[in-house]
């Protein structure tokens, strides 16, 4: 199966890589690969799946920091409603523009970040919902690093990663070990969450 084959290579990969990251260009070629297992819409479903996997391993940090806010579960059920025909894209749309600047807002506080993160994960849940292709994977190669696009183009699990590492890869403060579990968590209980359905 080339999505096992795709996980062995991530699990090397993560181990071999000095911060022990998940390259977006690899990534993107493995939620590419989901459609290879029951056609493009059932692709689509996992990859949402997936996306929504990661935010939720990291919900915890946005409760304790916002307890009384929910933001992220919104866009988590919107994302929901968006696949099963239950809102407009116009609104999804909309909805993400709102969300994402409430985020943006939070960020005045830097003890905050971590949880934040949490908060534009779950956003991008809802793009990968809009978007019929994997949001993100536009103009990537093999080598594209996160660090190359704009903190808007970041996927879901990228900003989970993030979050639960205490920081984005190229951060002092990020904890190489935290990302190491993250991403083995990902590449093998997650992915395969998502992709038994």
């Amino acid at each position: 199966m080339v999505v096992q084959k795709m996980i062995e290579e991530g699990l090397l990969l993560i181990q071999g890589e000095p911060r022990h990251d998940l390259k977006l260009g690899f990534r993107c070629r493995l939620l590419s690969s989901f459609d290879e297992i029951n056609g493009v819409r059932s692709g689509h479903n996992k990859r949402v799946k997936l996306a929504t996997l990661s935010v939720e391993k990291v919900l915890p940090l946005w409760d304790s920091r916002f307890p009384a806010d929910r933001s992220p579960y919104l866009a988590l059920e919107l994302a929901k409603k968006l696949l099963a025909g239950a809102i407009s894209a116009t609104e999804a749309t909309r909805e993400t523009s709102r969300l994402w600047a409430h985020c943006d807002d939070l960020l005045w506080d830097e003890d905050a970040q971590n949880a934040v993160m949490v908060g534009f994960g779950a956003i991008q849940v809802l793009k990968e919902a809009l978007s019929e292709t994997h949001f993100g994977c536009e103009n990537v190669n093999d080598e594209s690093t996160d660090f190359d696009f704009e903190p808007y183009d970041h996927d879901s699990s990228f900003f989970a990663a993030s979050a639960y590492s205490h920081g984005a890869p190229w951060e002092s403060s990020s904890d190489q070990q935290k990302r190491l579990e993250f991403w083995t968590w990902w590449l093998t209980s997650a992915a395969s969450d998502a992709t038994n359905d």
